[in-house]
């Protein structure tokens, strides 16, 4: 996939559309999402450590080919932490978190496209420490998937008992196959979203 057909590939809120690039290798992916620009910048001195058990767990649960899987984000004490919800033809459900860093996403971006865990087996080689950060770091890579031309879907807003609101937006990665981001509402949030969409 070029750049222009990535630029050209419309961010559709309010409804899926089918991926018609459904065989993305790792390369591929950095076209659509720019990693190198996320997790990478106001760091502070404070690390964390990639659960390697969980990615080996992630590994297994995708060899069994599940019916769907969604990954989605939360933050930590400034860490980006990787929630990831396997669901399986017999109703067994399981969900696993581990905090994360960029290249992390990446593999599990891609064998969730390709249904292939071969990156995610490269990356659980080597030990992945962190560096938190002085943001929510779940921004930058929500304005990285903003701007990937992936199909997406704004659901209707989350709100606690306490009155917060807190925008959803799922992503369309294959066919049963999706990230999904909850962030507070905020200014920042919505620039995001409304600049993304005016660029579609």
């Amino acid at each position: 996939m070029t750049m222009n057909e990535i630029i050209n590939n419309p961010v559709v809120a309010n409804e899926v559309k089918n991926s018609n690039t459904s065989n993305l290798n790792k390369k591929d992916m950095e076209k659509i999402i720019d990693f190198s620009k996320v997790l990478g910048e106001s760091a502070v001195a404070h690390t964390a450590t990639v659960d390697q058990q969980v990615v080996t767990d992630i590994i297994n649960a995708l060899k069994d080919t599940p019916q769907e899987v969604t990954m989605k984000f939360k933050e930590e004490e400034n860490f980006l932490k990787m929630v990831v919800d396997v669901n399986h033809r017999e109703k067994i459900s399981r969900t696993y978190r581990t905090f994360a860093d960029a290249n992390l996403v990446e593999c599990m971006l891609c064998a969730m496209r390709n249904n292939n865990t071969n990156t995610l087996e490269a990356y659980k080689i080597e030990e992945h420490p962190l560096e938190a950060s002085e943001v929510d770091p779940r921004i930058d890579l929500f304005k990285q998937f903003m701007n990937s031309g992936l199909s997406c879907r704004l659901e209707a807003d989350l709100v606690t008992n306490k009155g917060d609101r807190f925008i959803c937006v799922t992503f369309t990665v294959a066919y049963h196959r999706s990230v999904k981001f909850c962030l507070r509402r905020t200014e920042e949030i919505e620039n995001i979203i409304n600049e993304a969409m005016q660029a579609a």
